[in-house]
């Protein structure tokens, strides 16, 4: 089992946001995770990446117990077995795109097979021809495209996708809906995708919904 929640629930003073999430995740799955706007959505995408804690329950992840390491192991496994895609695409203005999908790499010496993978990724998005474009001279598209790379070239385990179509419009969306699901096959990586649409929903073979909290 790549990743596991057991009884988890999350409150923020008296509000509880998430309410006894029970959640298993295999090595290299696919899942959708929907419902409205304030149901706990990104809530439990944040703790699925280490990003916060529950104020009750258990999480592993590859058999580690999320609980129980320090901060810097946190960021350690952050950085090296989980990618994070965002809504907005948080690409550095002043970076290359190639520069821009090195920085996860900068917490240990970025190598020759990093560049290596970057430039292949890139290629494999669509965007060889994009390498030293920076941000501001991209389409919304591309920009998202760059992001997911970034969120691949430390190989990860695990990868979470919150809202990644949300700003753009339904043709991108619809591809980039597409080459997440090709990516998760071609790369072996778990992909957990948050998302208001249902058409991307549908994209994937498990679709859970989050109504009150409660997962379903």
């Amino acid at each position: 089992m790549l990743l596991e929640l057991t009884h988890v629930s999350k409150s923020y003073g008296a509000v509880e946001v998430l309410r006894d999430v029970n959640l298993q995740l295999t090595a290299g799955e696919r899942m959708a995770i929907i419902g409205p706007s304030g149901s706990g959505k990104s809530t439990l995408l944040n703790l699925m990446g280490a990003l916060d804690v529950p104020t009750r329950g258990t999480m592993n992840l590859d058999g580690r117990d999320l609980s129980h390491l320090t901060e810097n192991e946190l960021a350690g496994i952050r950085n090296r077995q989980i990618g994070f895609i965002f809504q907005l695409h948080h690409l550095l203005p002043q970076c290359t795109v190639l520069e821009n999908v090195l920085i996860p790499t900068l917490t240990g010496h970025t190598t020759d097979a990093d560049y290596a993978r970057a430039e292949r990724l890139l290629e494999r998005v669509g965007l060889k021809h994009r390498l030293t474009h920076r941000p501001g001279e991209l389409s919304g598209g591309e920009c998202q495209r760059v992001a997911v790379v970034r969120a691949l070239i430390n190989q990860p385990k695990l990868l979470l996708a919150d809202e990644p179509t949300g700003s753009l419009d339904h043709a991108s969306a619809t591809n980039l809906g597409q080459l997440l699901t090709e990516l998760n096959k071609e790369e072996g990586v778990a992909l957990v995708l948050v998302t208001h649409s249902l058409e991307l929903a549908r994209q994937m073979p498990r679709v859970l919904e989050l109504r009150d909290g409660e997962l379903h």
